[in-house]
């Protein structure tokens, strides 16, 4: 994946992984990062700081306008 850029946080990993399924159906590249992840990669799906989602740069305007349809509020 080319340039990422940030998103969205969402508050557990179930809203997040959602929004990750529904753009990559849209062929948005994306990716689902955790600042409380450990080094091990292991988490519970509820987080500190949440779940943030980066898109490819150049779909960031699409992923908003999906994101902000669906996920507006969260």
């Amino acid at each position: 994946m080319d340039d990422l850029k940030f998103i969205k946080n969402f508050p557990n990993r179930g809203f997040a992984e959602q929004a990750k399924d529904i753009l990559e159906k849209q062929n948005i590249g994306c990716v689902l990062k955790s600042p409380d992840i450990g080094i091990l990669g292991v988490s519970s799906t509820a987080t500190l700081n949440g779940w943030d989602l980066y898109v490819e740069e150049k779909d960031f305007e699409k992923a908003v306008h999906v994101l902000n349809a669906l996920f507006n509020g969260i």
